[in-house]
């Protein structure tokens, strides 16, 4: 809509004025330092895990190309699958994979590959998977831009939920904001959409979802399925400053246009100290000290959500931590393993 109707709309009444607004993290989102206490599994910097899965074997997470194993504290390449491993799910006792351009291919405990499915729909940008009985489900983020960021400033809404039964690939859904994270629980599909801050159940892939909780303080990200609820990551944290660019589409189109991508006012999966990052939403203070009650760029979190759509509990980093960027997760021996990209590393959450 135009933003000079909008603004006449809003003189006539001001109750019709629409406006972005930032919930705060309250309940189970309050702020604590549970990833801050985590334990690290690999070594520091060494890799940048951006998905995880448990089999029993042990844990498997994809970096890059590539996708590994992490037993008895040691690191073994299971497969080099020459694209970027873009998500995982465990099936039976291997290990399904989504491989950009190429498609979806599982992956023994052996490090054998076979391609699973090759068509068009899940070649590119998929970003979660999850197993449905017989069949998986594979989440699209966009058929149209690559990136999460360009998405995000592009308003782009062409995301898609794909049903893989055998090898062929059936579209169940469409014109979805970057759908982000799936999961069954109960008979339900559970669908994180990333751009719209919401989370879904749908009681069957193609069936319209019913909402469990809008408006989040987050961009949701993949989901894994318990007894007792659902663990979510939360790769990116929603700011004021970008809410704000979004409303104004010339300031925004500016900005796409003369700034690099790298510079863009939107939310990272690490902050990082660039001489050329602008000084905005008061993160750096005096000698360039980030505080920790700063408003955040980047953000470490995941969360639980119990089947009545509440958050019950979280585990968060501190601002100026440098365990952000959590993209995906799992439950392992009991523990909660978050796989944090923008750290560079898997942590394992001792009270949880």
């Amino acid at each position: 809509m135009s933003p000079v109707l909008d603004t006449v709309k809003e003189w006539i009444n001001p109750n019709w004025g629409r406006a972005r607004t930032v919930p705060p993290m309250d309940t189970g989102l309050r702020p604590n330092l549970r990833l801050d206490g985590a334990t690290e599994l690999l070594p520091a910097g060494e890799y940048e895990p951006d998905d995880v899965v448990a089999t029993a074997a042990g844990l498997v997470f994809s970096s890059g190309n590539d996708v590994y194993s992490v037993r008895g504290g040691e690191v073994t390449r299971l497969a080099s699958l020459g694209s970027p491993v873009t998500a995982l799910t465990a099936r039976d006792e291997q290990v399904v994979a989504a491989v950009e351009g190429r498609g979806l291919v599982s992956v023994s405990e052996s490090g054998e590959t076979e391609d699973l499915c090759t068509d068009a729909p899940v070649t590119t940008c998929v970003t979660a998977l999850a197993t449905d009985g017989s069949a998986l489900l594979a989440t699209v983020g966009s058929t149209k831009v690559a990136e999460w960021p360009r998405a995000l400033v592009t308003g782009d809404r062409s995301g898609l939920l794909v049903r893989v039964h055998g090898a062929q690939a059936e579209v169940v859904s469409e014109h979805l904001a970057w759908p982000s994270g799936v999961g069954v629980a109960a008979g339900e599909v559970l669908l994180s959409l990333s751009l719209d801050h919401r989370i879904e159940a749908r009681s069957a892939p193609g069936k319209r979802g019913r909402v469990l909780s809008a408006n989040l303080p987050v961009y949701p990200g993949r989901v894994h399925v318990r007894e007792d609820g659902w663990w979510f990551a939360a790769p990116y944290i929603r700011n004021r400053v970008t809410e704000l660019l979004l409303d104004e589409p010339a300031l925004l189109a500016e900005m796409t246009e003369k700034i690099s991508p790298g510079e863009w006012f939107v939310p990272r999966l690490r902050a990082g100290d660039p001489f050329t990052d602008t000084m905005q939403m008061g993160q750096l203070r005096v000698l360039g000290v980030v505080k920790s009650w700063a408003p955040a760029r980047s953000c470490g979190l995941v969360f639980r959500m119990d089947p009545t759509g509440r958050v019950a509990e979280s585990a968060h980093a501190r601002v100026d931590s440098p365990r952000h960027g959590v993209t995906g997760l799992t439950v392992h021996n009991g523990h909660v393993v978050a796989a944090a990209r923008g750290g560079r590393n898997l942590l394992r959450l001792e009270d949880a």
